[in-house]
């Protein structure tokens, strides 16, 4: 298995859609959406952004 790139958490409270997202390094990235759909597409473009080549 490979390195560990980052531990993501998804949870819901009433409409909004909360992520966090933790880092090898410790660094925690936090976003809020209220679509799904639009949450995953920002998780992801965050993810290639930091680890694209």
């Amino acid at each position: 298995m490979g390195d560990k790139l980052a531990e993501v958490e998804i949870s819901k409270d009433g409409d909004i859609y909360y992520v966090r997202i933790t880092l090898p390094n410790g660094d925690v990235v936090n976003m809020e959406n209220e679509s799904f759909e639009e949450v995953l597409e920002q998780i992801a473009n965050d993810l290639q952004e930091r680890y694209s080549s």
